[in-house]
């Protein structure tokens, strides 16, 4: 035969458990400190510098939905190139891409149609970056934008592609006409 539990027994109990679970799901957070360190630290002034990481100035924003303006994006789907794996071939891609740069392409599907935009900040590198254009090619040419760097003409389409070097980050356009389409980055 079973014997039953009395009521009177099982609420207590139940009551206790509750309660140390209670005190278990806290964390046991010690008491605040009455010392001076702890009230000056919970006044501070609203301006006062905050110890909460600040943006890198060198942090590339963009993604490949927002390197180019949305006029860019109209165009890419109006000329049926959809976002795809990027294969790149020019000298100052492959370097971005290296470098861990924002790497964007799209293509039309079966065809040799493609777009590829690579992005980097350059920082102080500036200099670096500008010897790897000219040891790839690279002349100045404000053609088909300020600021741009015309490459050499790729063989098999005869386009040649545009860098473009503003406030601080360096941009890689296979297609010259999408150099125009370029986010400002500051």
């Amino acid at each position: 035969m079973t014997r039953l539990t009395h009521p009177r027994t099982v609420a207590p109990v139940l009551a206790a458990l509750f309660v140390l679970g209670l005190v278990g799901c806290t964390g046991g957070d010690p008491a605040p400190s009455a010392s001076p360190e702890s009230a000056s630290a919970s006044t501070a002034p609203a301006d006062s510098p905050s110890d909460e990481p600040t943006a890198d100035s060198t942090t590339i924003p963009a993604t490949c939905e927002t390197v180019l303006t949305p006029a860019a994006y109209a165009k890419l789907e109006a000329d049926g190139l959809e976002a795809r794996a990027a294969t790149l071939f020019d000298p100052v891609a492959l370097a971005i891409a290296d470098e861990g740069g924002l790497v964007c392409s799209w293509g039309e599907p079966n065809t040799d149609n493609v777009v590829d935009v690579a992005q980097i900040a350059v920082g102080d590198d500036e200099q670096e970056w500008l010897s790897q254009l000219e040891a790839a090619g690279y002349t100045p040419s404000d053609d088909p934008v300020p600021g741009g760097y015309r490459g050499q003409p790729d063989e098999a389409n005869g386009i040649s592609p545009v860098v473009v070097i503003d406030a601080g980050t360096l941009v890689y356009v296979s297609t010259p006409i999408y150099a125009e389409f370029l986010r400002p980055t500051s």
